[in-house]
Order: C-alpha cells, then sequence, then structure tokens
C-alpha cells in the first residue's frame, strides 16, 4: 500500500511508524526542514522538503497514485489544496485532511475530501451522545465508514488497568494497534500492562463500535461482601454509665459492751436475791 504523508511533526511520526512495515510504500513531504531532519532520525524513512501542495513536489517525491494520502498541515487552506491536488492531479484513491476548524469539516466533505478530521468536531459530537465528559473516545471513520478508529484513554478505576492484554481479554472483533503512553510508542502484545493514562487506538467495525467503548469504560468491580467473611469480634462488656447519689450515713445509737454486760448482771442478782427471800 502506498501512503503518502504531508506535513506534521508527531502525527506524521506516530502514522510512519504505525504504517512503516513490508509492503507498504511511504512517502513523506514536509515544508519545514528541522521537522523533517527529526522525522528521518527516529523514524528512518526518507522526508521530501517542500510544499504538499505544489505540484513539482509532488512528481520530486514520486507520490502518485497514492492508496492513501494525509494532510497533516497547521493551515486548513493548505491541507485543503494538497488533498485536492493529490485526488484530481495525482490519482490518489482516498485522502484524509486534518483541519482545525471544525466548521470545516463539512464543508471540505462536500468538496471532495473523502475524510476530514477535527479533534474539536469529534470532541463536540461525542460529548452529544455520551453523559460525562468521562466517557469521550474519539473515531475516525475509514473505508467508507465501514471502519473506525477509536482512541481510548485508560483512566486509573478501569477494569484494564494493570493487568496486560493477555488478562484483559479484548473482544476479538477489535485490535489494538498501539499504545501511545506519553511520547513512547508502544506495539503491542499480550505482556504489555496496560497503565492509567495509556491511549489505546483500537480499529474494529462501525456496527461494533459501541461495543468496544462499552468494554474499554468498564469500571473495577466493588466487592460489596469482602467483609461478610470475616469473624465477627466479641466486645469486651463496659461497665454501665450511671449517676450514683451518695446519701450521708445515718448515726446508729451504740451501746457500750460493758454497760450491757452490767444491766444484765444487776437484772440477775436481783431476781436470786428474791429467790432467797422467798425460800427463808
Amino acid at each position: 500500500m502506498k501512503i503518502v504523508i504531508a506535513g506534521g511533526l508527531y502525527e506524521a511520526e506516530y502514522i510512519v511508524h504505525m504504517f512503516h512495515v513490508r509492503g507498504n510504500q511511504l512517502v513523506v513531504i514536509n515544508n519545514d526542514n528541522a521537522d523533517a531532519e527529526r522525522i528521518l532520525e527516529r523514524e528512518r524513512v526518507a522526508v521530501y522538503v517542500g510544499e504538499p501542495w505544489k505540484s513539482y513536489v509532488f512528481e520530486e517525491a514520486k507520490a502518485q497514485n497514492a492508496d492513501i494520502f494525509i494532510a497533516l498541515c497547521e493551515s486548513d487552506t493548505d491541507n485543503y489544496a494538497a488533498c485536492m491536488m493529490a485526488k484530481k492531479l495525482y490519482g490518489a484513491r482516498k485522502c484524509i485532511c486534518v483541519v482545525t476548524n471544525p466548521q470545516n469539516v463539512e464543508l471540505y466533505k462536500k468538496l471532495g475530501i473523502d475524510s476530514v478530521v477535527s479533534s474539536s468536531y469529534l470532541l463536540g459530537n461525542t460529548l452529544k451522545s455520551e453523559s460525562s465528559v468521562e466517557d469521550i473516545v474519539k473515531a475516525i471513520s475509514i473505508g467508507d465508514n465501514q471502519v473506525v478508529m477509536l482512541e481510548a484513554t485508560i483512566l486509573s478505576r478501569s477494569a484494564v488497568a494493570g493487568k496486560t492484554l493477555a488478562e484483559a481479554q479484548f473482544p476479538r472483533f477489535c485490535s489494538i494497534s498501539c499504545i501511545l503512553r506519553g511520547s513512547q510508542v508502544i506495539i503491542p502484545n499480550g505482556s504489555v500492562t496496560l497503565m492509567p493514562k495509556d491511549r489505546l487506538m483500537i480499529v474494529c467495525a462501525q456496527s461494533d463500535q459501541k461495543k468496544v467503548v462499552a468494554f474499554v469504560k468498564q469500571e473495577k468491580e466493588q466487592l460489596d461482601e469482602e467483609e461478610t467473611i470475616k469473624s465477627p469480634i466479641e466486645k469486651e462488656a463496659e461497665p454501665e454509665t450511671q449517676v450514683v447519689e451518695v446519701k450521708k450515713p445515718v448515726k446508729k445509737a451504740k451501746t457500750p459492751i460493758k454497760k450491757a454486760a452490767e444491766k444484765v448482771s444487776k437484772a440477775t442478782k436481783a431476781v436470786a436475791s428474791k429467790k432467797k427471800t422467798k425460800k427463808s
């Protein structure tokens, strides 16, 4: 497949890295010499320095008859001019144009561009169909809208966060083409661990898009029955808390033991004396 990439820096690097495999013919055109040097150094691919909307640059770079022509320049009009020239004059089969002004999306499509991409446009349309900002998943249509490429961000509470791709078990009807981790591009395999803030580039059929989004949005399960397994702990009996009224003690009349004994002794003697008197 012949792919022509016109303009851009980081976007161009990413696309080159994705499609720089055997069987693909890449033609890279950039009108900034410094950006061209960087792409050459990092991706080891030839870069033609020049304005991609000029015919002599096209011919020098041999960018004719491209299967896909991708315009990534900063100016919307430059991207439109480059795409139209590639399509009308040099036989490009499919043109993809990036725009900064979302109002140009529908306009450029009507003027003949196959796919027009605007991050603001995608964001606005996603917000209309989703219930919250956390549900945002950007999508790009490919192949007459039969195939879409999703860019999904892994949140810290995502069910797949911290798992390898093999453990995450993504559905078979989707394919992860690459993982963007900061400025690093990771080619996925089963042993790659998914981290929060990773951006997944996922390819799937248009009809499966909602299923893929639902899978990525799944959150970690809350273990509601976690505490039910534990044995109850008996609490020590706590002392009763009450108000105790302290009363002044009542004094009891005390009878000295000796005096009591003397009274008993006198009474006994008196009784004995009366008995003797009667006998006599």
